[in-house]
């Protein structure tokens, strides 16, 4: 199947299979849409994901049963420009005749489109976005990617049953920052931890040095940041190593720094940082090792590059939603196929929880280590299986 490249207006791009929808066709090639930052300052997300989607095609699509996709990829820059994600939504819903809806890369552009898609009664497939509060605003919503909660809370626990018992936060002060704090201060003060104080910085803060001395006199026994992905979680790290913060035995704790296409610009100083997360590059499961396979045909040096795999497990879902209500694909029987569905991805088991559409999946506890040839990366060494997200467990909705 060919993607060819579409100009829309001066700056959008449209990646599409094909762009006529025909309604003759719609029960043999149902439209799927998938909204991304295929250009931009968040362009990672959308070259991880079409490369992800590229794979599920090859491996699925109109194959074992599953429809073949009338597949339509359009670019919107992300967070800074919610409104572009919500008319992209717009048009595949009312235009193009989409069944299903995916994409996305932050909290913002799912809060956006859950109206419409309310109203159209069209599921919308949340690659990423991790506010727990997402799934509530529609029930049209389901998320595969991750929730602040699910990694944070684990990590948590693990810090506050292996020696520490006085924890320092700093966290990048913006919505996520703030469930993140919430997160992880119920996993640590659940098993007798306490905190030391909090700091939160502005988002685009590159010079720690005064934060840093603020972690020096509230003498924690371990550290636990948040920074969004990039020059501020690769600045934090590294001028917390430059300050001797690991010779004086206050132990890093993360859930998202570390991760292995940051790990060559962090250098040693990420040595011994203990974290939490749902996937890796590295992970050591059958399925994994298929899937990096397959993506290392085209690009070898995959295992170091940004591969989330939450388009890949929606891709995943999709397809079997499609093959499961063959014939009857409403909005409502898409998501009843959709809830308690359970698959195995290259992260582990995943299913989706029946009652919030929320994933549920295993979360990996890390330490960064060197393999034999020095390469740096993350080796699990325990696993906290099927965890959902706890947030809904304590504020449980209707």
């Amino acid at each position: 199947m060919t993607i060819r490249t579409l100009l829309v207006g001066a700056a959008a791009v449209a990646l599409s299979v094909n762009l006529v929808n025909r309604p003759a066709d719609a029960q043999d090639h149902p439209t799927v849409g998938i909204v991304a930052a295929f250009s931009g300052a968040y362009a990672e997300w959308g070259t991880a994901y079409k490369r992800e989607i590229d794979l599920a095609m090859s491996e699925w699509d109109g194959k074992n049963g599953n429809p073949k996709l009338n597949l339509i990829m359009r670019d919107a820059p992300g967070a800074s420009d919610v409104a572009r994600t919500k008319q992209v939504v717009q048009e595949f819903v009312t235009r193009d005749g989409a069944v299903i809806v995916a994409g996305g890369e932050f909290t913002p552009e799912a809060l956006a489109v859950a109206p419409l898609v309310t109203e159209a009664k069209v599921p919308y497939i949340v690659f990423n976005g991790s506010t727990s509060i997402i799934v509530d605003k529609s029930p049209y919503l389901i998320r595969v990617g991750f929730t602040t909660w699910q990694p944070d809370v684990p990590i948590a626990e693990y810090a506050a049953e292996h020696g520490c018992k006085l924890v320092t936060m700093i966290v990048a002060d913006y919505a996520p920052g703030a469930d993140t704090i919430a997160a992880f201060s119920y996993g640590f003060e659940k098993h007798g931890g306490k905190i030391a104080a909090i700091i939160k910085v502005p988002l685009g803060t590159t010079d720690f040095s005064s934060y840093l001395q603020r972690i020096k006199d509230s003498k924690p026994q371990c550290v636990f940041p948040f920074m969004p992905g990039g020059p501020m979680s690769l600045g934090f790290i590294k001028q917390y190593a430059e300050q001797g913060f690991p010779k004086q035995g206050i132990t890093f704790y993360d859930a998202g720094a570390v991760a292995e296409q940051n790990l060559d610009a962090i250098g040693d100083a990420a040595l011994g940082v203990i974290s939490s997360a749902f996937y890796s590059t590295y992970l050591n499961n059958p399925t994994n090792h298929a899937f990096i396979a397959a993506l290392a045909k085209n690009d070898p040096n995959i295992r170091r590059k940004f591969v989330p795999a939450v388009a890949y497990d929606g891709m995943a879902l999709i397809y079997h939603m499609l093959k499961a209500t063959e014939g009857n694909r409403t909005g409502d029987t898409l998501m009843a196929a959709a809830k308690g569905y359970h698959w195995t991805s290259p992260r582990g088991p995943i299913s989706i929880d029946p009652k919030y559409r929320d994933i549920v999946q295993n979360i990996y506890i890390r330490k960064v280590v060197k393999d034999k040839n020095g390469v740096l990366y993350n080796k699990e060494f325990l696993t906290f299986p099927n965890v959902h997200d706890q947030y809904h467990e304590l504020h449980p909705t209707s």
